[in-house]
């Protein structure tokens, strides 16, 4: 996508096989991710190979919004609708190596499964709360976000909406967040402010002092995607986590299949 230079595909490859004899295994698959992206950035000199399927995935996605709106306002419980189209649009990812049908996900939406004792607990934290942090994933899956923000949105609760600060993957960033009108609903954080380049997942130590802040501080934490699981998965405070299971790794670390649809909370 950054190239069609066989040439610099090699220098790519060589350099980033060279990195990787040097990684720790203790560090998460997002912040691996970063330093082969940065390479890849840094000797195609491309800063942002996937903006093209980034603006297609937001565009289609936006075009579906009557329907999705629909769905949300006809569901017996239209908060419940709005967090599984929000888990789905999280199958809108160009890192993943399996595809999903966005399209066919949504009209058999009703009949994926999903632990409602988690969703009860999920209902009475944002009852409670004044202060909300929502971490996004993928672009496209903005414009989800945008729906269940509509549905947790009220004038007297802040809420923050974290994106990254450079381009990778792809990922969601400030100039999607307001395509997606999250602006209407929410203050627009990029949570690794200060970074020369981002990584596919929220990394505390490359995050900025005013995310960790945001972090510590808010009532409720809503994170999506896998990416930002496996970067806060060890937070010493509860987060909910929205996520499609995309890779048998995290299905086997949370104990369910791929292709699940996961509130999963964490204490």
């Amino acid at each position: 996508m950054a190239t069609k230079d066989e040439a610099v595909q090699e220098q790519v490859m060589k350099k980033v096989m060279q990195f990787l004899q040097t990684i720790n295994f203790s560090h998460s698959p997002p912040e691996i991710s970063r330093e082969v992206h940065a390479i890849i950035k840094q000797i195609t000199g491309v800063d942002d190979p996937y903006r093209a399927v980034k603006q297609k995935a937001n565009e289609q996605v936006k075009k579906q919004l009557p329907t999705l709106r629909k769905l949300i306002k006809e569901a017996d419980d239209p908060l419940l609708m709005a967090i599984k189209l929000a888990i789905i649009g999280n199958v809108i990812d160009f890192g993943a190596v399996k595809r999903y049908d966005v399209e066919e996900m949504i009209k058999n939406i009703s009949h994926k499964p999903f632990n409602h004792e988690r969703y009860a607990l999920f209902k009475e934290r944002l009852e409670k709360a004044s202060s909300i942090l929502y971490l996004a994933d993928n672009t496209g899956e903005v414009v989800f976000d945008y729906l269940l923000l509509e549905q947790i949105f009220s004038q007297d609760r802040e809420i923050t909406y974290v994106v990254k600060s450079h381009p990778i993957i792809n990922d969601a960033t400030k100039e999607d967040a307001l395509y997606a009108g999250i602006d209407s609903f929410a203050t627009i954080m990029e949570g690794d402010d200060g970074m020369s380049y981002s990584s596919p997942g929220m990394v505390l130590r490359y995050s900025s002092p005013a995310f960790k802040r945001a972090l510590d501080q808010a009532d409720v934490v809503i994170s999506k995607g896998q990416g930002n699981y496996e970067s806060l998965s060890a937070l010493d405070r509860e987060v909910f986590f929205l996520l499609m299971v995309k890779c048998p790794l995290v299905a086997r670390e949370i104990g369910i299949e791929v292709g699940t649809m996961v509130l999963k909370v964490l204490t």
